[in-house]
Formats: C-alpha cells, sequence, structure tokens
C-alpha cells in the first residue's frame, strides 16, 4: 500500500480543534535544531519548527540536516522561503518539508505561482525529484505533494487590501501576517508582538478574508502569550517561540537576576 508523508501534525491540532503551534528558527546549527525539536516534542511544545530561509542563515546542505533532525522528533518542519521561485519550493519540498510559508506575497497570480510550484503536473508544474519523499518501499511522493501546506504571507498595504482575491487563490491552504513587514509598510515602523489598532484591524481583515475563503490563518509572534492570543482571536498557525529572541530574553532575565 503507497505510503504518503508522516509528521502531519499541524492538521492533527486543526482536528482537536485548536491552534498549531510552530516555532521558529534562524541559526543553522543541526545540534541546536535538534535540541530544540527533541525538548519540544519531548514536551509536547510543538507541533512543527520553521526554518527560516529568508532572514535566517541555512545554505542548502543545514537546511537538509535541520529537515532532517526536526522530522526525526516527529514534528512537522516547515520553510519560510526566501522568494516564490520553483527551484527552490522545489528542492524544500523534496526534502519532505510538510509546508512553506511565501514571503512578500502581493497578488492573487503570485500566491497562484505558489501553488503551481508546490503541485506536481497537471495540477501544478513541479519537477519530480524525490530526494527524500520516497527513499522507503511504498512511500508516494506525488500523494505526498497533495498533502503539503502552502501559505502566503501577507505583508505589504497591496496584500492586505486583495487579503480576499489571495485567500481565494485554488489550492492555497492559507494566508499567514508578518507583523514585522506589515507594521513597516503600515507606516508603523517596525515591530514584533505588537498591539496597535492598524495591527489589530489588519489581523481582523485577514481572519475575515480566510474565513471567506474556508482557508486558514497563521501568524508569526515572539511570545507564547501574545502568540495565544492571536490563536484566540481564530488564527490556526501560530508562531509561539522563536530562536534569537528566546536567547536575547534569556541574557536579559540574567541581567536582571544579576543586578
Amino acid at each position: 500500500m503507497a505510503r504518503v508523508a508522516e509528521h502531519d501534525t499541524i492538521r492533527a491540532a486543526w482536528s482537536a480543534g485548536r491552534a498549531a503551534r510552530n516555532g521558529w528558527l534562524t541559526v543553522p546549527d543541526p545540534h541546536l535544531v535538534e535540541v530544540v525539536a527533541a525538548h519540544a516534542a519531548g514536551h509536547d511544545l510543538l507541533d512543527a519548527l520553521t526554518l527560516d530561509l529568508q532572514h535566517g542563515l541555512f545554505d542548502r546542505a543545514r537546511t537538509a540536516d535541520a529537515v532532517r533532525a526536526v522530522a526525526a522528533h516527529g514534528l512537522a518542519p516547515l520553510v519560510r522561503l526566501p522568494a516564490v521561485d520553483d527551484a527552490g519550493v522545489g528542492f524544500v519540498l523534496d526534502l519532505g518539508v510538510r509546508g512553506v510559508i511565501a514571503p512578500m506575497v502581493s497578488d492573487a497570480a503570485t500566491a497562484a505561482e505558489l501553488v503551481a510550484a508546490c503541485r506536481y503536473p497537471p495540477t501544478g508544474r513541479r519537477s519530480f525529484g524525490p530526494v527524500r519523499t520516497a527513499l522507503r518501499p511504498g512511500d508516494d511522493p506525488v500523494a505526498a505533494a497533495d498533502t503539503v501546506l502552502a501559505f502566503a504571507m501577507i505583508e505589504t498595504a497591496d496584500a492586505l487590501d486583495r487579503a480576499g482575491e489571495i485567500a481565494a487563490v485554488d489550492g492555497l491552504d492559507g494566508l499567514f501576517v508578518g507583523p514585522g513587514d506589515l507594521g513597516v509598510a503600515l507606516g508603523l515602523g517596525p515591530a514584533q508582538d505588537r498591539e496597535e489598532p492598524a495591527i489589530h484591524d489588519a489581523f481582523r481583515r485577514v481572519l475575515d478574508a480566510c474565513a471567506a475563503a474556508g482557508v486558514r490563518a497563521g501568524v508569526h509572534a515572539t511570545r507564547p502569550a501574545y502568540a495565544a492570543a492571536r490563536a484566540g482571536d481564530g488564527f490556526a498557525l501560530v508562531t509561539v517561540w522563536s530562536d534569537v529572541p528566546a536567547v536575547l530574553g534569556t541574557l536579559d532575565a540574567t541581567a536582571r537576576d544579576l543586578a
């Protein structure tokens, strides 16, 4: 019997009626990735770990190592792409990631390009080269491709205005809000875990667009409490932990304790 991809922990969370909890990694050290994945899985803290190929330091080899480490501990490996590019999308999907998050998607045409890059013909144009998705007898990389998640990031004013059109693109699984870039685009400056009324209005517009299209909304955060609040708003994929902010937070706490 054909076997499709494992580690569908994100959809398992949705089936359980809760938001999927995502971690975020920019540091490409395989040991760090494994430590985080093992601890998060062992304590049921995360459902997924995203490797940031846009603003992180991952090269191709380190990306492959990190995907193996995340998958080995039963979490869903995700990738934030550097751009919507057929070769880049195909590379990470051939490694076995369970979803991609595409930055700076400002219109429906770009979202459709993303979907096409994720799917094999005849529904898409992904090149067939199952590097890690057909290692075992019975693996079915074509069927697995149909379950890969494709999220388009809403990070520009144009994207926010067109959120309904983007969310309605056939095959797209959802919209993912990047509050940092979106805040810059709205004239608020860079920040995370933001509370400006304009950002909360943007959240509501994205959530409404996703609800109308029957897809899910995700959001980036650096603090668990903020992520939990966004899950309460209706976001289905929330980043609850991020490596560099977490390290800096412990250093700040150390400084306070030493004072």
